[in-house]
């Protein structure tokens, strides 16, 4: 049940999911939480708050939840660093500049740089690009054509 102040600003009653609405349903939590970052997943320790027994959503109480936001951007961070090393060991094998590397990619002159440096997380498209690169390095060379000739689109005709 939901109930309002005298604004009419909906509340929720003590005891209420505030996921699902499903009143009297949160139960005191304790245990581990997974967390996932790309495809990599870890279990942040000693959890508390509540869960719904419907919905089974939890709520963390201050505590928890800033040890899980601290948790979720160190796991953030080593995800870039482990892409970035990555990243950089196929365009080292490749014997590309950061600079080539980040023109191939679509990036701006810094853009591999970052990358490297987990300071930022390239689109997956540049992912896809230098794994397809690691397993066939002979596609470099078309690649670096490609960018040379400008791409010609020819006029449609609309009959």
């Amino acid at each position: 049940m939901t109930t309002t102040t005298g604004r009419d600003y909906p509340t929720i009653a003590p005891g209420q999911c505030p996921a699902c609405g499903t009143v009297d349903s949160l139960v005191a939590f304790s245990g581990n939480l997974p967390l996932a970052s790309g495809n990599r997943v870890i279990d942040v320790p000693r959890m508390t708050g509540q869960r719904c027994v419907h919905c089974e959503e939890t709520f963390l109480d201050e505590t928890s939840q800033a040890r899980y936001l601290a948790a979720a951007d160190d796991l953030v961070v080593q995800v870039r660093l482990e892409a970035g090393a990555e990243l950089r060991r196929v365009r080292r094998k490749l014997r590309l500049s950061q600079h080539e590397a980040a023109t191939i990619a679509g990036g701006g002159p810094n853009a591999f740089s970052r990358y490297e440096t987990g300071k930022a997380q390239p689109v997956a498209a540049v992912f896809n690009l230098f794994y397809l690169l690691d397993r066939h390095p002979d596609l470099l060379g078309e690649i670096r054509e490609a960018r040379r000739i400008p791409i010609q689109t020819k006029a449609r005709n609309n009959s």
